[in-house]
This record gives structure tokens, sequence and C-alpha cells, in this order.
């Protein structure tokens, strides 16, 4: 889980299905059929952030699972992160992408934010990085081009990510990617309104313009596109030292270093990623899909997962969770007993919060 961070902070961690105004469908439903997490069965930790956890859990009565993101709200109040929470649900609800992790829940409690999302069984990209020491081109330009489809959906609905990293990538049962953890991105992105100006993402990653506090646009994407296609060839990020302001320095000074085994095509795309000055860099789309990296790939087919990834996750069954960290699956559920429903915009500064995905609406009301 990404969060904004201060220089002293340290952080690495379906069309509707029905007749009508979707909205308002919604509305009504979830105001006669609250979820609490009584409704599901915790089975094992995927993961823990600065504010809470990941949870594998089944809904129950069903046979669904599904990755459940566990929010404390004194934490979020804490570190002032109301409005970035907020806008990670609305980002993930109201998106449709098939490379952006879907929402299919959300609720509340007195103490707690749950938001519910389809389980990726395949794990984080940065565990099987880990796990490899570092990729080859093929596998790693089929991420970077399923990545890319993913930004130019943001970037059409006015969302800048700002948060991509290895374990905000995640692999589905085929070996394709979704991204997830939209805590840090940025709506509201227009012409009239195309800069932001929060200091935040994760220090490997950040863009030179979010060090420089200039403000930026959705061009920090596609710098940190570069910093993590050049650690899945390599097995580091471009600029990493163990000192932070050691590698603030080198992002801001020192020009990138290219590995005697990358291709051409990949050394001259990472270096039109990497550029310092924001204008330089390449970020249109169109000229993008065109550079020589990503040469006889057809985009259309990929937008449709109609090209066969090169790597498949092994997985036997929907509780496999090989494709984990053990540090966090071996850990004890502890959660607190806290199942009784806050109702939004009453005695929360959450309103509206509650989501009852459209499956689930007519699930019910056949």
């Amino acid at each position: 889980m990404g969060c904004c961070f201060s220089s002293d902070q340290e952080d690495r961690s379906k069309k509707p299905l029905v007749k009508g105004d979707p909205s308002s469908i919604m509305t009504q439903y979830s105001s006669t059929s609250q979820l609490t997490p009584d409704d599901f069965k915790a089975v094992k930790v995927l993961g823990k952030g600065s504010f809470g956890k990941v949870l594998l859990v089944i809904k129950k009565g069903t046979e669904n699972y599904y990755a459940m993101k566990i929010l404390k709200k004194k934490a979020i109040e804490a570190r002032k992160q109301r409005t970035h929470t907020l806008n990670e649900k609305r980002i993930m609800q109201k998106s449709n992408c098939p490379f952006i992790v879907q929402l299919k829940y959300s609720f509340q409690t007195k103490d707690k934010l749950y938001m519910v999302m389809e389980f990726m069984k395949g794990g984080e990209l940065f565990f099987h990085l880990k796990k490899s020491g570092k990729f080859t081109e093929e596998r790693a330009r089929f991420y970077a081009a399923e990545i890319l489809l993913a930004f130019e959906y943001l970037h059409n609905i006015g969302v800048i990510y700002r948060d991509l990293k290895p374990e905000n990538i995640l692999i589905d049962d085929d070996g394709h990617i979704k991204i997830t953890d939209f805590g840090l991105s940025k709506l509201g992105i227009s012409e009239s309104n195309p800069k932001a100006f929060t200091f935040c993402g994760t220090p490997e990653y950040l863009a030179p313009e979010i060090l420089k506090n200039q403000g930026h646009d959705k061009k920090v994407d596609f710098w940190s596109l570069g910093a993590v296609l050049y650690e899945m060839i390599s097995g580091a990020p471009p600029f990493y030292s163990k000192n932070r302001n050691e590698m603030y320095k080198n992002v801001l000074n020192k020009p990138v270093e290219m590995k005697p085994n990358f291709s051409n095509e990949l050394s001259d795309f990472l270096t039109k990623l990497l550029q310092i000055i924001p204008e330089k860099r390449l970020s249109d789309m169109a000229e993008i899909k065109k550079h020589q990296f990503f040469h006889g790939l057809d985009w259309e087919a990929l937008s449709k997962k109609r090209i066969e990834p090169p790597f498949k996750p092994r997985i036997s069954s929907s509780t496999d969770l090989r494709n984990f960290d053990p540090q966090f699956t071996t850990e004890p559920i502890v959660e607190s007993c806290d199942s009784t429903v806050s109702q939004d915009g009453l005695i929360n500064p959450y309103p509206d919060f509650t989501y009852i995905g459209h499956d689930d609406i007519l699930s019910t009301e056949e």
C-alpha cells in the first residue's frame, strides 16, 4: 500500500447488465442490503501496509474468494489520507479495464473501511521478480505493454496513477497483469487542470519533477514505467541507492546507465522514458506503441487478452498461495470483531463509501 510521505518517512514496501441507471440501482440496493465483515470468512493474510492489511476471504454462502483490503480509519486520519483513500475507492469503482483490479464491494464499520477486490492468484510481480532476479526482455515487454494499456485507460478518464512499482502489479491465473492500489492516484486531471502538486510516490520510482516539487502531470507515470521496466530486466531500479538522498541526487543528475545485456531497442526506449525534463519525455501513447521495442506487437489483440503471456503462474486451487510471500501468509489472522455497521454519511467522514458490484445485484434480484 503506497502512501504520501515527507522526506523523513520510509515507504517501500462489465458493462452494467441491468436496465436503468446503475448508480441509482446501487444506491437503492446498498440502502437495504448492508454488507458487514460477518458476510466474509478470513482465510489467510496476503499482505500488510501503512493503514491495515489485505486478507484472502471467502464470501459466506458462496465459493467466491476475494482479496479484502481492511483500512483503519484512525491511521488514515492520522496521516491525513482520507481524500486519497476515497479517491482509491472511486477510481476502482468506476474503472472498466481488463488491466485494472476490479472492486467488487466496499463498506465500512465504525473503525474500519473494507474494499473487497478480485483475488489475483498469481500474486505480486515483485514476488516473481525477487524469485527470478530478473526477467527476459520478452517477458518484461509483455508486462510493460499491458501496463501501458492500463495507463491509457486511466489517463483517458483523468487519472494519474503515480505509484507504479512491482508490488502494485498483480498477476492473474493466466499470467496477465492488473495494477492495484490507487491510494496515491490523482483524480480530475484535464486540459484545463493538467497538474498535481502533492509530493507522493515510492522513492525508487519517483519522477524528477515530483522531487523538484514543480507540479507534475501524467508524464510521471511514463517515468515510473521506465524505472520498473529497467528493474525487470536488470534486477534493480535505475538510480537505486540505499541512501535515499543519494538516490534522489542520482535521479536529478546522473545519466541512466544502460546494461550490456540491453538490446538497442530497449536502451532507446528507456532513454526516452527516463528523461529528466518532462517535456522531452516520451509520453504520447501513439508514439510509444510504434516504438521499435514493441515491434510486431498486436496492440488490439493484447487489449483483448488474446496474446498468450510468456509466463503462467503455478496454481493448483483457489487457496494455493505459493505465489505470495510466506512472511504474510504464515501470519495468524488477528482481526478484532468490528461488525457494527456505520451508516454512510451520518456519523463518519466517509459518505457514499458503500458499493455493491453489478454481478451481486443481479444474483440477489434473481
